[in-house]
């Protein structure tokens, strides 16, 4: 834990930060010298992303990626889990378990780029239609994680006596929901350990961009969502944000103000204030993510991988 001071002078106490890598294979050799990069470094773990025929597909790497690590957590940002099956996805993490014994994070989301679908032969559904099954989705996979028989006849998915057999089950699997859809705020707070906040909102036309929501009435909205239903459940999820950019800068004020002047109804306090950007000295980055913890519960972060570099730096800081 460590010690800071709040708004007010007071003196409290705030979690330790974590920080994970989002990042792809291009070989073994430089993938492997990432892992080991980052564990040494002190990074809490290394993800990749799951966009069918658009990238490489993650369980293969993250268990090559299990052989040269033994603290390293490793897992999915995020599941498509509008085009896969709990059962499948499942039995993947499972495996990795295996060979990264309690060292393994899945992480779902509902999916949002249009070819995805298309490739299958499916259309893209609504939002609200994606938040249901991404809900219905968590449930399952909750749940066959922990060894249930899972059976279930609901608008979106069937299963019938569904369960995992000859893999490990019983919680070592740490599970991560992602998303800003109230439905999916609310499934991520009742099951997951970590609840992923992007800091995206409308998917725009070209089907992978997002408009920016970083104010902090939106930010605030969500974490409210996310509270109330950890209250209803007697849940206690971790609060994560994915981190859009981070600019190492002597010029903080300069870098604000003109990523506020591209960026429509961000405000340069919102700017200054999100947890979806990082940006300043290393010193000033370090003492963001402190006060986030503080300010809005905010612990834990997933960077991209041209960031490590300067990430590490304020590791260092943050762990002196």
């Amino acid at each position: 834990m460590l010690a800071l001071e709040d708004r007010y002078g007071q003196v409290c106490l705030v979690p330790d930060i974590a920080v994970s890598v989002q990042a792809e294979p291009t070989d073994l050799t430089s993938w492997l010298t990432l892992a080991r990069r980052l564990e040494s470094a002190g990074f809490r773990a290394l993800v990749m992303g799951d966009h069918p025929g658009s990238g490489a597909s993650p369980w293969a790497a993250l268990g090559s990626a299990a052989a040269v690590t033994q603290t390293l957590r490793l897992g999915t940002y995020v599941v498509q889990a509008g085009v896969r099956e709990p059962m499948q996805v499942a039995a993947d993490a499972a495996t990795l378990d295996i060979l990264a014994p309690g060292r393994v994070r899945l992480g779902i989301g509902a999916g949002h780029t249009p070819r995805e679908w298309e490739d299958i032969g499916w259309h893209r559904p609504a939002p609200r239609e994606r938040a249901g099954r991404l809900a219905e989705f968590v449930d399952a996979i909750a749940r066959l994680l922990r060894g249930d028989a899972v059976s279930r006849e609901g608008p979106y998915l069937t299963l019938r006596g569904s369960r995992l057999e000859g893999l490990p089950v019983g919680g070592n699997v740490e599970l991560l929901v992602g998303g800003g859809h109230p439905e999916v705020l609310r499934a991520a707070a009742r099951w997951a350990d970590v609840v992923g906040l992007s800091g995206l909102g409308r998917t725009l036309p070209d089907g992978h961009n997002h408009e920016a929501r970083w104010s902090r009435a939106d930010l605030q909205r969500q974490l409210q969502v996310v509270w109330d239903e950890a209250q209803r459940a007697g849940s206690a999820p971790v609060v994560e944000a994915l981190v859009q950019q981070v600019i190492a800068t002597e010029d903080r004020a300069s870098s604000v103000a003109e990523i506020s002047a591209r960026i429509p109804g961000a405000s340069p306090e919102d700017v200054a204030r999100t947890p979806f950007l990082l940006i300043g000295t290393y010193e000033e980055m370090a003492a963001q993510m402190l006060a986030q913890a503080n300010e809005f519960g905010i612990s834990s972060y997933v960077v991209r991988e041209p960031a490590v570099p300067d990430i590490e730096r304020v590791l260092a800081l943050l762990k002196a």
